[in-house]
């Protein structure tokens, strides 16, 4: 049986040395339940109680303490150890729910409430008779207060700081859509405004009439392969599946690259082949990401250096590779080259202009043409990156 203890002082306490010095307190006995003992400070009949205030309380007065519980029929009940344990189970899923679907001050709110529940309900409980263990849902609650508040903190400064991210890749992209249009449009600008500024001969106006064509297509095409690696990342956008010859492409990007390879004194060389491969494919993405390549191995290598281009077939694919006489990069900066506007130190510290969306781009339509791409680069040694893209099966070769 659990004893319901009475507030301290509740009981009445009577001296035996009294009783014989004032015979007159007797009548305060009659009609009342007595309980007599002896008490000795330190004695083994002392025990702590809930009111104990610091000192054990004597045996004869918890024997009182039983009869007041007996007669008032206030009993004790404990709670059962299962229905504790569900209480604790309830408060952690609460906080867990709390802090995983609401944010902000609405988690910190909810999960105040909670945790003044846990220690509330052992309270109200007693209050109707009934003993639930208060450490079990109380520690419960606070482990699960905070060790789910400090995830869900972590977890919004994470989001807090990809989004921040996120904002400056987007700039920055936009920064690197804008450079790249810059030459185009201010060709049509110049071309046009000298058009209808001054009288010009046929001849001039002929000129200047193709180089606004050929500067808007090339514009238009790379506004549109922009977008067009865009919704191939994002699987809206089916690739062509037609045999490419592999040597044209790369003949072509080396003959398209030279006037910038030539600006910096840097020879572009095909190795000799005798393959004759074609590859399954896109023709103008594998253009992409080849050029791509051959540009960044021109932007990122020093003057008089050579960049050579190389062809071969391996078992069913084809290899595309750039190798250069560059700054090259550790082993840190070859994980990390192909995420999004990310560059390396030597890239930034060159002056080149550039965000680092090339080469993620390239990635992606190797990746989507079923192929994988390969680097090999030391420091102040070069780099050396290789397309490994499927061969066009021999019966559809031309």
């Amino acid at each position: 049986m659990r004893i319901r203890y009475l507030p301290k002082d509740a009981l009445e306490h009577i001296w035996v040395k009294d009783l014989i010095a004032q015979p007159g307190l007797k009548a305060r006995l009659r009609n009342r339940v007595v309980f007599l003992g002896v008490t000795v400070q330190g004695g083994p009949d002392r025990l702590m109680t809930p009111y104990s205030g610091g000192e054990a309380t004597p045996g004869v007065d918890i024997h009182a303490h039983v009869y007041e519980t007996l007669t008032r029929g206030e009993f004790l009940r404990s709670v059962p150890n299962a229905a504790t344990l569900a209480f604790a189970l309830l408060l952690a899923a609460g906080l867990a729910a709390s802090f995983q679907w609401l944010a902000g001050w609405r988690a910190a709110a909810a999960g105040v409430t909670l945790l003044v529940l846990g220690h509330a309900v052992p309270a109200a409980l007693f209050g109707r008779n009934w003993v639930m263990p208060a450490m079990p849902p109380i520690n419960t609650a606070w482990l699960c207060f905070l060790g789910l508040g400090t995830r869900h903190y972590l977890l919004t400064r994470r989001r807090l700081h990809t989004t921040e991210a996120q904002r400056d890749r987007y700039q920055q992209a936009v920064h690197y859509v804008t450079h790249e249009m810059r030459t185009p449009l201010t060709a049509i600008q110049g071309s046009s405004e000298l058009m209808g500024r001054y009288p010009l001969t046929e001849e001039k106006r002929k000129e200047m009439a193709g180089l606004i064509n050929r500067e808007s297509r090339r514009l238009a095409r790379m506004v549109e392969m922009f977008l067009s690696v865009e919704r191939l990342s994002a699987g809206q956008l089916e690739l062509k599946r037609e045999p490419v010859a592999a040597a044209e492409v790369v003949a072509l990007c080396l003959e398209r690259a030279r006037p910038l390879a030539d600006r910096k004194q840097i020879r572009l060389r095909l190795a000799e082949s005798t393959a004759e491969e074609h590859i399954a494919g896109d023709r103008e993405f594998l253009e992409y990401a080849c050029y791509n390549l051959v540009t960044n191995a021109i932007k990122y290598s020093p003057a008089n250096t050579e960049i050579v281009a190389g062809l071969e077939r391996h078992g069913d694919a084809v290899r595309i590779s750039v190798q250069d006489q560059g700054y090259g990069m550790d082993e840190t900066e070859v994980k990390r080259i192909f995420e999004k506007f990310y560059r390396t130190r030597r890239a930034q510290q060159s002056g080149e202009a550039g965000t680092g969306i090339g080469l993620a781009l390239v990635e992606e339509i190797v990746v989507q043409h079923g192929g994988a791409i390969e680097v090999e680069s030391r420091v102040n040694q070069g780099s050396r990156f290789t397309l490994v893209l499927p061969r066009a099966a021999d019966r559809v070769s031309v």
